[in-house]
């Protein structure tokens, strides 16, 4: 009896010790200290909320992360109220899942052209690994004639919620591992008389432009856009260049994510 006992002990003490440091892992300071009102109070019934009931909570909030999309927002209510769409939108809500889709199509009339554009949003969350918080995530996305370009509301935000008191409040990207460098220097300059100074994105080579050829290269801006998944748990961040694409994988891990191969 003794033997086994000794054979035991050692498995008790692994177990004990990864118990302990799973429950041990948490968010720096920085992340958890919020103040009023820069928090969102989420609403909900039952156990725990749903998607639905932190997006409600999110876009009942003035001032949120994103507001700026009427289209979204507009959307959304038509969905909560059970109405039909508008022309060109659609919207699709995985509760199981906890995922929210959201695109919209239209006819953009800039500059005397008239170019076939599309909004779209993406929202999810994921139950972090210390028990005591959600992280949730909204990313928007632009088209323009086929190509992603980037818009007032561009990108990804993230919130963290926390179960004890029912509140989220805005988290930076960067202490989570979610930012993902197109690798581009942006600086540029001009002389007044028409020229622009820039670097090729490709080569990183010094570039005189004029007027037509500079916008062109403003409208080549390289943008992020992030796939949120609706079933797994992990990001696709492309990297959308004028002439290529390229991808990144972001692993979460119970509470942040990192960067692999893909």
């Amino acid at each position: 009896m003794r033997c086994i006992s000794y054979l035991i002990l050692p498995v008790l003490l692994l177990l004990s010790s990864t118990g302990v440091n799973a429950q041990q892992r948490t968010y720096p300071e920085d992340m958890l200290n919020y103040e009023y009102p820069y928090f969102i109070t989420v609403k909900y019934k039952g156990a725990s909320p749903t998607i639905v009931d932190l997006v409600t909570s999110l876009l009942n909030t003035e001032g949120a992360m994103l507001m700026d999309s009427g289209d979204f927002i507009d959307a959304w209510d038509h969905y909560l109220r059970h109405e039909p769409q508008e022309p060109g939108s659609q919207i699709i809500v995985d509760e199981k899942n906890g995922y929210v889709y959201m695109e919209s199509t239209f006819q953009d009339e800039s500059e005397g052209e008239t170019r076939e554009a599309k909004g779209f949003y993406e929202m999810c969350y994921w139950n972090c690994a210390d028990g005591k918080h959600k992280l949730f995530a909204m990313t928007c996305n632009s088209m323009k004639n086929g190509r992603y370009v980037e818009g007032q509301t561009t990108g990804l935000s993230t919130q963290l919620y926390e179960n004890a008191r029912h509140i989220m409040w805005d988290v930076n990207e960067s202490l989570i591992g979610l930012e993902v460098d197109p690798g581009t220097d942006e600086n540029y300059e001009g002389d007044g008389k028409g020229n622009h100074y820039v670097r090729d994105r490709e080569t990183g080579e010094p570039l005189t432009l004029n007027e037509e050829e500079f916008y062109r290269w403003l409208d080549e801006k390289p943008v992020v856009v992030y796939r949120l998944p609706r079933e797994g748990k992990d990001i696709i961040a492309e990297i959308h260049y004028a002439t290529r694409t390229d991808t990144v994988r972001l692993e979460w891990d119970g509470m942040k994510f990192k960067k692999v191969a893909y």
